[in-house]
């Protein structure tokens, strides 16, 4: 072979489209850290609990839960319910063309999106009330997740 067709074959092979670079809100602080926070998912949820303790500390409590469908590192699509209700819904790529403009983008759109619910104003009881509710269910969906399922015991009997 000669260099141009080395050239060429090595040309044919590399078929890959280089993703633009996603801006981080929750920066990672070492390699290992950005083994777990450099992916879609981790940063989508952590806009929305930031989002979250903002409208708390600005005096607007919400509850806000996001809930990825798909690969939990690649969501291919997206729901934010706030205080229990449907507010925004959006693909995966949506979310990442957010992060690649900026790293607080997708936390301004579920910010607009809450907003343009206009939901009552909750008591401090209701809100802490919707907060117990929402850790109650994130428990059963991990305990009924098949990896959280409590194996049966076996003895050499039952063998």
């Amino acid at each position: 072979m000669d260099n141009v067709s080395v050239r060429d074959a090595r040309e044919f092979f590399n078929l890959n489209v280089e993703r633009p670079r996603m801006h981080l809100l929750d920066e990672p602080t070492g390699y290992i850290s950005a083994m777990g926070k450099a992916n879609l998912g981790h940063q989508m949820r952590y806009s929305v609990e930031r989002l979250e303790a903002e409208l708390a500390d600005d005096g607007e409590p919400r509850v806000l839960q996001l809930v990825c469908e798909g690969d939990e590192h690649e969501p291919r699509a997206w729901t934010l319910y706030a205080d229990g209700l449907k507010c925004a819904h959006g693909t995966g790529e949506f979310a990442r063309t957010c992060f690649c403009e900026a790293a607080d983008a997708f936390m301004g759109v579920c910010r607009e999106a809450v907003r343009a619910s206009a939901l009552p104003s909750r008591s401090e009881h209701d809100y802490e009330l919707l907060r117990a509710a929402r850790r109650i269910a994130a428990v059963e969906a991990g305990a009924s997740r098949p990896a959280n399922r409590q194996r049966p015991i076996t003895t050499d009997n039952d063998r």
